[in-house]
């Protein structure tokens, strides 16, 4: 017989993320810039690359029932 666990969990992870950012040609600082436009939500897009590392915090179990046919 098949059952369901549904729980809350709280997870920490470190990702590497990529983000498109448009650095007009006349800022010196493009670096500083573009974090700043990261920190700003201020990029056409993002993807991430790479989960590097992950933890469970917690966890609750919220419903415990079988499947049905």
């Amino acid at each position: 017989m098949k059952y369901f666990l549904t729980k809350y969990e709280t997870i920490t992870r470190t990702e590497k993320v990529q983000y498109e950012i448009e650095v007009p040609e006349n800022i010196k600082s493009k670096k500083k810039y573009a974090d700043n436009q990261i920190q700003e939500n201020n990029y056409q897009s993002h993807k991430i690359l790479d989960i590097v590392d992950s933890e469970l915090m917690d966890e609750e179990i919220i419903d415990f029932r079988i499947k049905s046919a």
